[in-house]
């Protein structure tokens, strides 16, 4: 799955030159964490929640209304945007772009056509594509299976499920504590008629079944 197929193309942005109330009231308005800042059609910098309420004076301030207002309009995006931006581009594998927030610790990318902004992309998006691609929203059982050789394994498991009238809705690999060892493991989401019986059929098989959820 591409960036492309999940990103938000209808993106609120600001300009450098946008007030710091502006940017509020826009997050506000759309219920939204962030606002790419461009300039002259091109990306400049980004600016979040965060930064906004970093800079909002203390409530314990003892400065009037109208001044706190004075001052916020006279500070503006440019002065307080991340300028330096991690990106991507509609092509960027959606894999790949839930590593990089991981690893820069960000909450949303701007997408990239070449040097325009097309796009963005934010956690809550990347958490709905998982969500797709792992078959949790839907009414399916979730089992998993212990095997010794994940791709050796596979096939067999496959034909288990499919022996009794099971259809696979979603398969990765992963590890799960047995009798304190890891071991490797398939955690396969299904839909059948009978999920007791592909669990007999795949135990028939030789692989033992951990758990089976709903």
């Amino acid at each position: 799955m591409l960036v492309g197929q999940r990103m938000q193309r209808d993106v609120v942005t600001v300009t450098p030159g946008t007030g710091i109330s502006g940017a509020s009231r826009l997050l506000q308005e759309h219920r939204i964490r962030h606002l790419p800042v461009v300039e002259r059609g091109r990306l400049v910098g980004i600016i979040t929640d965060r930064d906004i309420r970093r800079v909002l004076p203390s409530p314990a301030t003892s400065l009037e209304v109208h001044e706190l207002l004075y001052l916020l309009d006279r500070l503006t995006v440019g002065e307080v945007m991340t300028a330096k931006v991690i990106t991507v581009t509609p092509e960027t594998l959606i894999e790949e772009a839930a590593r990089l927030l991981v690893e820069h610790r960000i909450g949303c990318l701007p997408v990239l056509q070449g040097d325009r902004l097309a796009g963005i992309i934010t956690e809550t998006d990347l958490l709905a594509a998982l969500a797709e691609v792992l078959g949790i929203r839907t009414t399916s059982a979730r089992l998993e299976v212990v095997v010794e050789d994940t791709a050796g394994s596979l096939p067999a498991v496959c034909t288990a499920i499919a022996a009794r009238g099971g259809e696979i809705v979603s398969l990765f690999g992963a590890r799960a504590t047995v009798r304190g060892a890891e071991v490797p493991v398939l955690v396969v989401r299904l839909e059948a008629p009978d999920v007791d019986a592909v669990v007999e059929a795949i135990r028939e098989a030789g692989y033992g079944v951990l758990s089976v959820t709903w």
